[in-house]
């Protein structure tokens, strides 16, 4: 558990936490705060490190309209967690701090389908590093 450790340290106190000022996603200040906590929150609370999160899809276009949204959330490989539970925590997580709103989450810890992640990597905006 020490990776766990070191990288709830790093979050907490390092300032990277935000370290990147996206401001071309078509997304509201309470939403971009809102995801970030659900992130810790959720991660937190199954001691997982979470390495990025990213806004991928139509959301992450500014000329586009509507849509649903949609995160990559990288998880740190080194750091074994139950995928699907966490899965099920940051969805929870996200409807108590966005509300009742359409949000896809793909989590990333390193065993997915790999042409899925780099499309979404290549086409989405980092909202929050970690690392």
């Amino acid at each position: 558990m020490a990776c766990v450790a070191n990288a709830f340290y790093l979050a907490r106190t390092s300032g990277r936490i935000m370290a990147t000022g996206v401001t071309e996603v078509r997304l509201a200040e309470h939403e971009r705060g809102g995801i970030r906590r659900a992130v810790v929150r959720a991660c937190d609370e199954m001691r997982a490190a979470w390495r990025r999160i990213i806004l991928f899809g139509s959301r992450a276009d500014p000329l586009r309209r509507g849509g649903d949204i949609d995160l990559l959330i990288e998880l740190d490989p080194a750091c074994q967690t139950d995928r699907f539970a966490l899965t099920q925590k940051l969805r929870l997580a996200l409807e108590d701090e966005l509300g009742e709103q359409r949000v896809d989450v793909v989590v990333d810890d390193g065993h997915g389908e790999e042409a899925f992640l780099q499309r979404a990597r290549a086409t989405g905006v980092e909202l929050w590093s970690n690392t």
